[in-house]
């Protein structure tokens, strides 16, 4: 994990310890494929995506691919989402539930050219 950039006086540096403990090489082979089938991430965006935000990679692949098609189906393009995941990850750990409240508040209050 310091080898990453991490630095070891963080939690951040903790979390990504505890994530990469946790997973197998498989169930993060598994995640790459899903972000790089479904998104366009290459393994260098999963990394420097896990560097701002590690806990995305103990979401299960499950969690991913649901928080993705909610996206996709509230009108983002894969494009737009693959932006979204890159710049705050966290966005893929939001419930349906709130991404549709948001969704919905930016559409109808703030003219979001985007289908609520």
């Amino acid at each position: 994990v310091v080898e990453m950039g991490f630095d070891p006086k963080t939690s951040r540096f903790v979390e990504a310890l505890k994530v990469l403990y946790q997973l197998s090489d498989k169930t993060i082979e598994e995640k790459l494929n899903i972000l790089d089938k479904r998104l366009g991430f290459a393994v260098e965006d999963v990394w420097e995506t896990f560097k701002k935000y590690p806990i995305f990679l103990a979401l299960s692949e499950q969690k991913i691919a649901n928080s993705i098609e909610t996206y996709l189906g509230l009108g983002f393009s894969e494009d737009e989402l693959a932006i979204m995941v890159k710049r705050s990850a966290s966005c893929l750990n939001y419930t349906e539930e709130t991404v549709k409240k948001k969704n919905e508040f930016l559409v109808k209050e703030m003219n979001w050219p985007l289908k609520a």
